[in-house]
């Protein structure tokens, strides 16, 4: 069984990368609501459930994204390696100063330097898609992200997560994920408004 899980992640495929995050998701998804049932249960209130879920299912998202944004390439398949194999000299370093890229997929594609193929193509929506779910969480999790704000958010968001990523081995500075990440936020807050809002017309009428 660990062999074709393995196999899948080492697969180099968004579905590769998407599996090495499940297991440490899973783990830290299980602690955090073994311990806010205890904390609920200690001081005797009764618990907002709906919130409650969403927070956790946000933990659990938030867990997955850094091990896929920040972490470094492939860190939990070489730990798993080490876990299973006894691989522990294959660990890669944990900091290294990476790059940059300042110039668009589309600037460049459009000057001829670069080609927009499959892969590209499925990086820039897997981009954009990741941070969705960031910004449709918010609005069910604060009141301070607001449609005057959102913006400020979808920025400051990714520019940190790009920062972090300069010192993280295999990663690099690139602003195309700052593009594709802030469409994702605020694409995935206005969806979670509109949901809201139908929410409100429904119980008003």
């Amino acid at each position: 069984m660990f062999e074709w899980f393995r196999s899948v992640m080492n697969s180099g495929s968004v579905l590769g990368y998407f599996f090495q995050a499940i297991p440490i998701t899973v783990f830290v998804g299980i602690l955090y609501a073994l311990i806010r049932a205890i904390s609920i249960k200690r001081k005797n209130r009764n618990a907002n459930w709906p919130r409650e879920i969403a927070i956790w299912l946000f933990v659990c998202y938030l867990t997955g994204l850094i091990s896929l944004v920040i972490l470094p390439a492939n860190f939990w398949l070489s730990f798993f390696d080490g876990v299973f194999y006894g691989w522990w000299d294959e660990l890669y370093p944990f900091f290294e100063f990476g790059g940059f890229n300042f110039v668009p997929s589309v600037i460049r594609a459009l000057s001829g330097e670069l080609t927009i193929g499959s892969w590209v193509k499925t990086m820039l929506i897997g981009n954009t898609l990741m941070f969705l779910p960031f910004g449709f969480f918010l609005p069910f999790l604060t009141d301070r992200v607001t449609r005057k704000n959102i913006f400020a958010v979808a920025v400051a968001v990714p520019f940190l997560f790009e920062v972090l990523q300069l010192t993280t081995y295999g990663r690099s500075f690139d602003v195309d994920d700052l593009i594709c990440n802030f469409f994702g936020i605020v694409i995935g807050f206005f969806l979670a408004r509109a949901i809201c809002s139908n929410r409100q017309k429904t119980r008003a009428s």
